[in-house]
């Protein structure tokens, strides 16, 4: 596990896709370590990387802004970004800003 103070971050590869399961909270504090694991990932090739935010209770302004960079640097490799188990106040920042539409897939 890889983590900052309120985050940890386990990654694992299966069925051709890279999972990355955070625990805790996403914040400005946090942040930068799942954005550079999130782009690690998509430099290192992966074609679909998948961050599971089941056990994630909060996201704030500077998570969004990871997910969304890591989104757009994943599609200009030809690669995927989905955000699975969002719930609570974390699937309601995503649904309220619009993300949704384009981070989430269900599972």
């Amino acid at each position: 596990m890889l983590g900052a103070v309120g985050l940890a971050l386990q990654t694992s590869r299966q069925d051709g896709r890279a999972l990355v399961a955070a625990r805790g909270s996403i914040d400005l504090h946090s942040s930068e370590s799942l954005r550079e694991c999130l782009a690690q990932l998509i430099d290192s090739g992966e074609t679909e990387v998948v961050v599971d935010l089941t056990a994630v209770d909060f996201c704030d302004s500077s998570g969004l802004n990871v997910l969304v960079r890591a989104y757009k640097h994943a599609r200009a490799r030809n690669a995927a970004l989905i955000v699975t188990g969002a719930y609570g106040r974390v699937e309601n920042v995503l649904r309220t800003t619009g993300l949704d539409r384009f981070l989430i897939r269900e599972s």
